[in-house]
């Protein structure tokens, strides 16, 4: 349907896992880690918590591929939809790394800044579908008319009533 490589949305989301990637791929087990994260337990669950970030960051612009490669608009829309919510687990699996003492606020600020820029492209790229979507409804709704149709204002136009057609559809006054 698309080329995604073309869409700014695409750009953007996967040069935010590639940088997420990079601001958390320098880290070894036990490594840069807070004071209280010293031991190898912790050590382990910051690596998971880390590798669960960037397991989002990576859903987001593959979702975009896909919603790229779906055969019709709806299946598109549900895609830019899904890559939405995303972004959105995305933003709580930082936080939460922030929170754990797993990422520095630094990065954290950042990443999460151009997170909330990627929602906001992809809640507009998904009005301007769903109002695509609305137009495209309403012009499948609206059939030409029947014949039955035309009969039907042609006889109104006439006078004539749908439940008689050979009566007038006003009585004539009484000259009485």
């Amino acid at each position: 349907m698309h080329d995604y490589r073309k869409l700014d949305v695409w750009t953007k989301a996967h040069e935010l896992a590639l940088d997420l990637h990079r601001v958390t791929a320098t880290r070894k087990r036990g490594a840069d880690l807070d004071e209280g994260a010293r031991d190898q337990a912790t050590a382990d669950a910051a690596m998971e918590i880390l590798a669960e970030v960037r397991r989002t960051a990576r859903r987001v612009p593959v979702l975009i591929v896909v919603g790229c490669e779906a055969e019709s608009a709806p299946e598109f829309a549900q895609a830019m939809r899904d890559a939405a919510t995303s972004v959105d687990e995305f933003a709580y699996c930082l936080r939460f790394a922030r929170d754990a003492g797993v990422l520095e606020a630094v990065p954290y600020a950042k990443l999460e800044a151009r997170a909330n820029q990627l929602r906001a492209m992809l809640g507009a790229l998904n009005r301007t579908v769903r109002l695509k979507l609305g137009a495209e409804a309403r012009r499948e709704a609206a059939p030409a008319p029947a014949a039955a149709t035309r009969e039907a204002v042609a006889r109104a136009m006439r006078g004539v009533r749908d439940d008689d057609s050979s009566r007038p559809r006003s009585r004539p006054r009484s000259t009485s």
